[in-house]
């Protein structure tokens, strides 16, 4: 596939999560109150994800897949700790990024294996 086609079917892939994760920051400013340390958590988690995102387009296998466990800690930490009893609209909204974010992944991973 070429890089273009490839660029284009990731960017259709990360729009259900970016719909997502917009929606969570919006609930996040109506629904429930964040303390400064998920903030914190959040703004690493930022980081992680941006430069994951980033390499998968510039198809930097490597870089991504090493990034990835380091987003799953802070991501784990963040929902084992800051989302107990949240309230059902954002759960709902995490849930969906979830899987939004892992067809995304899937997608970079399935093009890095046809190429």
């Amino acid at each position: 596939m070429r890089p273009l086609a490839a660029r284009a079917l990731l960017a259709a892939a990360l729009l259900p999560f970016l719909w997502f994760a917009v929606r969570d920051q919006l609930l996040h400013l109506r629904v429930r109150k964040v303390t400064a340390a998920e903030n914190a958590l959040h703004a690493v988690m930022f980081v992680l994800m941006a430069t994951v995102i980033g390499r998968a387009f510039l198809f930097q296998a490597g870089v991504v897949f090493a990034v990835l466990p380091l987003f799953l800690v802070f991501g784990g930490i963040d929902e084992y700790v800051f989302h107990r009893r949240i309230p059902e609209a954002e759960h709902d909204a995490h849930a969906k990024g979830h899987f939004a974010l892992l067809c995304f992944v899937a997608t970079f991973g399935a093009l890095m294996w046809v190429r």
